[in-house]
């Protein structure tokens, strides 16, 4: 896997050496005990695998070197869990002093780009143009559609390597898939948006097995009963520690508010150092006791599930709004009205903040072909390149 050396040196940069203390799937090895991989290993990866589409499409040289950048870079503004920080920054952030274009943006997001954008040592080594670029590239700026495909997209090189990655190091198959080939098939084509990554019609069959990768993980792998677990168990730990125990430098970690002393104080954080000074290090609270609970592995337990599509639509709708922040107070009511009923089932008090209420979706295979709201493209001989959902038998099927 050859680097040239301001590669090196960007690796070797903290944002990017930070990425080895957060784990690319939180707490999954409390269920698939070799999901030890962190951020880092999958930052390297992704920048392999840039490289070689860049070169099976053909990129010239400034092409390569700036995607190659954003691959290094996609991954530096998370949080320790990785994506389970996600939702605590969204729910604490300062949004009130955002500029007013960034107020609906991923907090996630602009964390990383404001680290390309503004961090000394990053631009002392990529420069300050090409800060610019990447930063453009991965919040969807740059002019190229096609150059911005191959970073984020539906068959991007963060999706192949996060499938391969995973499904070694929690050792199941399912996100298996040939790589060579799926690079082999791909093509950049004009259309009347410009120009756009498609795959060959000959390279279908292989971007079938990619789809299905990504559905089987999601089904068996990141939506495991566990693995939900875990995360909810550091979301609500999140939670009780800043609204229950008041604990000062945890809101600190994830009120984000566009400051450079946030982005300074956000760098310092990793897996590590959040289990340290919130679980051992802590002298009590209830976002100690949940985190404590994880490091022995006494988990919470599931006790109903049930699929979401088989309540009445207006129960149905009102579920599905529960999770976002600002229903924040919605669904606490319904826990702890959760917590009365089954206080009152089994004779014994169950702590409503314990009851976790948790909605989640499985895309269909057909759906799992669509990254939002953009689909595979497909070139098709003579005439204009179509679905992928349409020029397969599997998913047309």
């Amino acid at each position: 896997m050859p680097f040239t050396s301001k590669e090196v040196d960007l690796i070797d940069s903290w944002p990017i050496q930070r990425l080895r203390g957060i784990r690319q799937l939180a707490l999954a090895s409390l269920v698939f005990p070799g999901a030890l991989h962190t951020r880092f290993d999958h930052t390297l990866g992704v920048a392999h695998l840039v490289g070689l589409m860049s070169k099976s499409l053909d990129f010239d040289d400034d092409q390569h070197r700036l995607v190659r950048f954003a691959a290094l870079l996609h991954d530096i503004g998370h949080g320790p869990f990785s994506h389970v920080s996600e939702n605590a920054l969204e729910r604490y952030a300062d949004r009130e002093r955002l500029p007013s274009d960034q107020k609906k943006e991923k907090i996630h997001e602009l964390i990383t780009a404001q680290i390309i954008l503004e961090n000394r040592e990053l631009r002392s080594i990529v420069g300050e143009d090409d800060c610019r670029l990447v930063s453009r590239l991965l919040s969807d700026g740059h002019g190229d559609p096609a150059i911005r495909a191959v970073v984020s997209g539906p068959l991007d090189a963060d999706k192949q390597d996060y499938l391969l990655r995973d499904s070694r190091f929690c050792g199941v198959d399912y996100g298996r898939f040939d790589f060579g080939q799926f690079h082999r098939s791909l093509v950049i084509e004009k259309t009347d948006a410009g120009r756009e990554l498609m795959i060959r019609q000959d390279g279908v069959h292989t971007v079938e097995q990619f789809v299905l990768a990504k559905y089987y993980m999601t089904s068996m792998v990141y939506r495991h009963k566990v693995r939900l677990i875990t995360d909810q168990m550091i979301v609500r730990a999140i939670v009780l520690g800043i609204e229950k125990d008041r604990v000062a430098e945890l809101r600190r970690l994830y009120a984000y508010d566009g400051s450079a002393d946030f982005v300074d104080n956000y760098l310092a954080w990793d897996d590590a150092r959040f289990m340290r000074k919130f679980g051992v290090e802590a002298t009590g609270g209830r976002c100690k006791e949940l985190l404590d609970r994880l490091v022995r592995r006494q988990l919470l337990k599931r006790v109903f599930s049930r699929p979401i599509r088989s309540f009445d639509p207006e129960i149905r709708e009102s579920l599905m709004k529960l999770g976002g922040p600002e229903n924040a107070g919605r669904r606490a009511a319904t826990e702890a009205a959760i917590a009365d009923y089954l206080g009152g089932k089994t004779g014994k008090r169950v702590e409503p903040d314990f009851v976790i209420l948790h909605g989640y979706q499985i895309k269909s295979a057909r759906e799992s072909s669509r990254n939002d709201e953009a689909g595979i493209l497909v070139s098709v001989p003579g005439k204009p390149p179509g679905e992928l959902e349409e020029e397969s038998t599997l998913f047309k099927s």
